[in-house]
């Protein structure tokens, strides 16, 4: 493994306390550029925890969290830093979600528009990323009104359409049937293939197929 300074996310000797309970003790890993990492653990072990530390929602008690090579102890001063650090992640699950007043098409968009790309050049990425994702038939719909499946979909859609750095992927399958958690899979791989980089969290054992890591959580630290 390197050393992690010029990883995409790096967690180094990361404690989170929360409620008085400690979360995590010494919690420490680093996913590569283009790389894709499975995460897996119990429920309560910390996965959204993770999740919202990368985001800059919340700091770790001690150690450091980077994305990007940026620490977000730094960024998360800035406005203006911790937005840039946001727009290039890509989020599917856990606390990404589509705007429900917004169609699919106007939501794969979206993040092309806020990340600067005039309109013309969003809506036709966005056309372009729903016609990849199979969703050409539903982007005039409002999210609450097509599939669980497609929901997640779009948002590996709206991360394509926007040219993401990276993707996390919280539990992105859980509550589909195997034909769609399979497709999810087959995305993300060739997301991956695509130079994207990866984190998949989970409470099972992620896809088979993709990765080229696999840490659990165990004790508030992750381990092979």
């Amino acid at each position: 493994m390197h050393d992690g300074k010029d990883a995409m996310i790096r967690f180094d000797d990361v404690e989170f306390v929360y409620g008085g309970q400690p979360i995590f003790s010494g919690l420490s890993f680093h996913l590569e550029r283009g790389k894709y990492l499975v995460l897996s653990g119990p429920t309560r072990s910390g996965k959204t925890t993770i999740v919202q530390l990368i985001a800059g929602l919340i700091l770790p008690a001690s150690g450091e969290v980077a994305v990007g090579g940026e620490s977000t102890h730094t960024v998360i001063h800035s406005r203006k830093r911790l937005r840039e650090m946001r727009r290039r992640i890509g989020g599917v699950g856990g606390i990404y979600s589509l705007l429900t007043d917004r169609t699919i098409l106007e939501n794969v968009g979206l993040s092309s528009e806020i990340a600067g790309l005039p309109s013309r050049i969003a809506r036709k990425n966005a056309l372009e990323a729903c016609a990849k994702y199979r969703l050409t038939h539903v982007i005039s719909r409002y999210p609450d009104r097509v599939s669980e499946v497609e929901r997640r979909t779009a948002l590996m859609a709206r991360a394509e359409a926007a040219r993401k750095d990276l993707i996390v992927a919280d539990s992105p399958t859980d509550g589909l049937d195997q034909q769609s958690a399979a497709y999810i899979h087959e995305r993300l791989a060739a997301l991956r293939l695509a130079g994207i980089t990866i984190l998949y969290l989970t409470s099972g054992e992620g896809p088979e197929n993709g990765p080229d890591e696999y840490l659990r959580l165990s004790r508030g630290r992750a381990e092979p």
